[in-house]
């Protein structure tokens, strides 16, 4: 996504390297999520539940933190986002190019237009206002924040948009450290 610093070419060869990390979280999953189209470096992915392509969208920015080797000048923390939306299809059909399954209606401009929303580097989730839908439980190790409710181009409600992030460990800071040390050894 923040990539502006790179040529042409290095940008082609990051977007090889971001869809290799993206092809392999995907079957790491179980059930494994599905790729369904690859255009310059945006996905489109299928899960069978919400709180599946949240993990997807976290492990996945943590491991290209953490082991991608990009080209150029590139702020890994903002190399991509991810716009997660769930609900029903209108229709499904093989891509005309790739052969795997194309998915039709609402749920896909909206996702489209969460992933819009977010911050480069940001995992988000919309939600329809007014519908009574509440936003799903993303589990025990996600923390959310409300970035806001927007009327979104192309979709007649408006959507919550929520920000995800891993919980960080309940593990003590290094001040917590720092202090506990302090108190253990005792003074001459």
């Amino acid at each position: 996504d923040k990539m502006e610093s790179v040529t042409d070419k290095e940008r082609k060869k990051n977007y090889k390297i971001l869809a290799k990390y993206v092809r392999s979280h995907l079957m790491r999953l179980s059930p494994p999520g599905y790729e369904c189209q690859e255009d310059k470096g945006s996905w489109m992915l299928a899960f069978d539940r919400i709180e599946n392509g949240i993990k997807f969208g976290l492990d996945l920015k943590e491991d290209v933190l953490t082991a991608a080797t990009l080209f150029g000048k590139v702020d890994k923390e903002r190399a991509f986002r991810v716009g997660i939306h769930w609900g029903p299809f209108l229709s499904m059909g093989p891509h005309t190019v790739s052969g795997h399954a194309d998915y039709f209606g609402p749920i896909v401009n909206r996702a489209a237009r969460v992933a819009a929303q977010c911050e480069p580097g940001q995992v988000c989730v919309g939600v329809p206002m007014g519908d009574g839908e509440e936003p799903p439980d993303p589990g025990p190790s996600v923390d959310v924040d409300v970035l806001g409710v927007k009327q979104l181009k192309g979709i007649s409600i408006e959507m919550a948009i929520f920000a995800c992030k891993k919980r960080k460990e309940d593990s003590p800071t290094k001040e917590e450290t720092e202090s506990s040390a302090k108190e253990e050894i005792p003074e001459t």
